[in-house]
């Protein structure tokens, strides 16, 4: 790497010490035996942030030196660690790319850049270049995914440079920012109101967990002021709509600075996004690494015309999180992935059979909500909270709406070239799943299984699970046989099975 990577290596161990070293000083400052003066504490301070400076520049360079990587016969070859630690990835194998370029990152013109294969850990290799470094390793990656198959064997023959050939279909969206703004508003606002539950009962913890006199008095001066117990329910509202309107810019301003001015780059094999106020984030996976393509919609976004977007890819042999899938938010630019990742003709696919959820997704939905908010109910009735009644009343309300809406949406349809798994509560949510992403299918009895005939039908990917709950058992069978002979023959398609 560049010489430039051991400044952005430097600053990245300054940062990683700087909390320990700073907790060391502490410590030897009002932790002495012995007064010192100005001058002695000066020196102190001064012998630990050279002791400081010197680890962060040893460690920084140790990292520098002996993290070295080269492309060999279709592979890149990783050397890094002071024993020589070597990872070899083949090109072709490289399912995700990520980039990084924070303030350092662009005061450099460098990127950091990070590779994931369906077989390794996240971010197995992590490398710093300039721009030149960067666009021959993305000539040689394209290079080696225009190669036809045999020409991909490790022969020495392919570390010829060859003349890259034109991507065909290859374009780029350009998503507004004021459509960001709207997809991030357009979100469910029932998640804001669980990080505002969140902090009222952990005020309300620490109001517990004071002193018996801190409480006495304060119940002191509610009962002084019990006259105006009947503004308290208007005062708790508007103090709830304050408080959640502040989480709703927090969580606005957190889309905005993350999906900043997002690009996206798309060609027969890969999409490339880059998007980010003030660090740059890029990712380009392949077309494999897709494993479902999510489409959401909610009443807000249907007014606006907007939806969102998230492209939810394979995981690593280790890997437990979504933290890689892209989300986009605010522009319906479904068409577009969904032409990428299932062709053009999609939409004219027919549907084989299809199976409808019934009302045991009611009973599921609100399994919780009914039964807590009946007890709510009962204690604020006991001691004459009339006027908070309202609260838990609405709430069940709400969650009985959630209910229906979510017997209603629930459904699976078998198509002649996909799956498409819809659900959602207040949204409706569209899964779009290729036969041959599908790697188990399983049909699960309830308990109620024996008195209404309704199974439960679970399908999993690499990456994602659906359990479409409340089928009739009979649809039930005939969407799991059809689903695995499809699975099946699509695999035979691909020439991985024998």
């Amino acid at each position: 790497m560049s010489k430039s990577a051991f400044i952005i290596l430097l600053v990245k161990e300054l940062l990683s010490y700087a909390g320990p070293f700073l907790i060391w000083a502490i410590i030897k400052l009002f932790n002495s035996g012995r007064q010192r003066s100005l001058m002695e504490t000066m020196e102190m301070l001064l012998f630990l942030f050279i002791c400081y400076l010197v680890f962060s520049v040893v460690t920084a360079f140790i990292s520098y030196y002996y993290k070295k990587y080269y492309i060999k016969n279709g592979n890149l070859i990783f050397i890094y660690g002071f024993l020589k630690k070597e990872t070899v990835i083949p090109l072709q194998k490289i399912q995700s790319l990520r980039t990084r370029r924070g303030f350092m990152y662009r005061l450099l013109d460098m990127k950091g850049v990070s590779f994931d294969t369906l077989a390794s850990k996240a971010a197995e290799v992590e490398l710093i270049l300039d721009y030149k470094d960067w666009d021959a390793l993305i000539e040689r990656i394209e290079q080696q995914e225009q190669m036809p198959e045999e020409d991909k064997q490790p022969t020495e023959e392919n570390c010829v440079i060859r003349e890259a050939k034109p991507v065909a279909n290859k374009y780029t969206l350009k998503l507004s920012n004021l459509n960001l703004i709207k997809g991030a508003f357009c979100q469910n606002h029932f998640r804001g109101m669980i990080v505002l539950l969140g902090i009222l009962f952990t005020f309300y913890d620490k109001v517990l967990s004071a002193s018996d006199r801190i409480l006495n008095l304060f119940i002191d001066y509610v009962n002084e002021h019990a006259d105006y117990a009947s503004l308290s329910v208007t005062v708790f509202v508007i103090c709830i709509i304050v408080l959640y309107l502040v989480i709703m810019i927090l969580w606005i301003v957190n889309v905005f600075m993350q999906y900043f001015n997002m690009e996206v780059q798309i060609d027969k094999a890969q999409l490339s996004f880059e998007s980010g106020l003030f660090t740059r984030f890029s990712s380009r996976f392949s077309y494999d690494k897709v494993c479902t393509v999510y489409v959401k919609q909610n009443i807000i976004e249907k007014y606006l015309g907007c939806c969102t977007i998230m492209l939810k890819q394979a995981f690593n042999a280790t890997q437990k999180d979504n933290e890689s899938d892209v989300k986009i938010y605010g522009s319906n630019t479904s068409e577009h992935f969904l032409n990428w990742w299932l062709g053009k003709d999609y939409v004219s696919s027919q549907s084989i059979i299809s199976a409808k959820s019934g009302k045991g997704v009611i009973g599921y939905t609100v399994r919780f909500d009914i039964p807590v908010s009946l007890i709510v109910c009962i204690v604020l009735y006991y001691y004459e909270l009339y006027s908070w009644l309202v609260v838990p009343v609405v709430y069940m309300l709400i969650s009985l709406v959630k209910g229906i809406l979510a017997a209603y949406r629930s459904s699976i349809t078998l198509k002649e070239d996909y799956l498409e798994i819809n659900n959602g509560k207040l949204a409706d949510v569209r899964n779009y799943i290729k036969y041959t992403n599908v790697e188990f299918v399983s049909l699960k009895q309830t308990p109620f299984t024996p008195f209404f005939h309704r199974v439960n039908l679970i399908i999993s990917t690499n990456g994602t699970s659906f359990k479409v709950r409340s089928l009739k058992e009979a649809e039930a069978r005939d969407v799991y046989e059809l689903l695995i002979n499809n699975s099946v023959e699509q695999e035979k398609g691909n020439g991985n099975l024998k």
